[in-house]
């Protein structure tokens, strides 16, 4: 029966591989299927990580506290002398070794390699990822990122394979320790020259192929006549002159209001989004002011 012994990673540095996202494939696209048992042949899932761990005064990695664990499971696994092979499967790496893997690629090459053992882990399932000392689970995708700090939590087992002996280091729990600088994986968008060529004609900084020029407000309709009522003639009423001892003189009429100044017209700042045009510009384009503010190209 393959002995399992459970295992508890020093505090290191993620560096390959995902927490969150598994594999269908291995380094060579072929499929992944279960090699044996009942459901030899299906398809299966990999989720498959790297954990730098900083390297002491050892001369091997098998001197450390962690991997005189990892070395005795490999020995009383295969106790016929297989673990003493250089192919024998330690899923540990030397950071700082410069033999080229199947792929041609050095470890030594690698960014957080130097300076470190590798360890490689793998299971069937997503790790349960906590806070760093595992009270809180952290369930936001993708928040423990490569560069990240982490402790690793599992099992080894020897992988039972006559063809190809080794270890297997399951993970099942990982703790978010610290952050570090993030490993960006494939090229930096920054690097590529984004944002050097010039616009071709008919291509234009401000948003204004992919939003309608805004309508002119629709005339307002011209008011109903009013209804004129029909006056019935009356005889005109006798009017009476007053004395002129009672007559007053007619009062003058009231001095027009002073002109209110009106206010300074406030200045218009556009915002980045706007992307160089000036206020007069977007007016230009059919742009009213609520508009820009309303689109963030222009303060309100």
């Amino acid at each position: 029966m393959t002995e399992s012994v459970a295992f508890l990673s020093p505090v290191g540095r993620l560096v390959q591989g995902s927490l969150y996202k598994g594999s269908t494939t291995d380094a060579d696209g072929n499929a992944l299927v279960i090699k044996s048992g009942p459901n030899a042949g299906r398809p299966r899932v990999d989720y498959f990580f790297a954990l730098a761990i900083p390297k002491g005064n050892e001369a091997h990695w098998n001197q450390t506290e962690w991997g005189q664990k990892i070395w005795n499971v490999g020995q009383r696994s295969y106790p016929n002398g297989q673990a003493n092979a250089p192919t024998f499967a330690w899923k540990v790496t030397d950071g700082d070794s410069q033999i080229p893997n199947r792929a041609g690629r050095r470890p030594c090459d690698r960014e957080g390699f130097p300076g470190h053992w590798v360890l490689a882990f793998s299971s069937g399932y997503a790790p349960k990822i906590f806070d760093s000392n595992g009270t809180m689970p952290l369930v936001e995708p993708d928040m423990v990122k490569l560069g990240y700090y982490i402790q690793v939590s599992g099992t080894i087992a020897g992988n039972g394979s006559t063809q190809q002996p080794g270890v297997f280091l399951n993970h099942s729990m990982v703790a978010h320790s610290g952050y570090g600088p993030e490993i960006v994986v494939g090229p930096d968008p920054r690097s590529v020259g984004f944002g050097q060529a010039p616009l071709p004609a008919g291509a234009s900084a401000v948003p204004v192929g992919g939003m309608a020029t805004p309508a002119a407000p629709a005339a307002p309709a011209a008011p109903a006549a009013p209804m004129v009522p029909q006056v019935v003639p009356q005889t005109a009423p006798q009017v009476v002159q007053p004395h002129p001892q009672f007559l007053t003189p007619a009062a003058a009429p009231p001095a027009p209001p002073m002109p209110v100044a009106a206010p300074p017209r406030p200045a218009r700042v556009m915002l980045p989004a706007a992307n160089g045009a000036t206020y007069e510009q977007m007016i230009g384009a059919g742009w009213t002011d609520a508009l820009l503010v309303q689109h963030g190209m222009m303060a309100p």
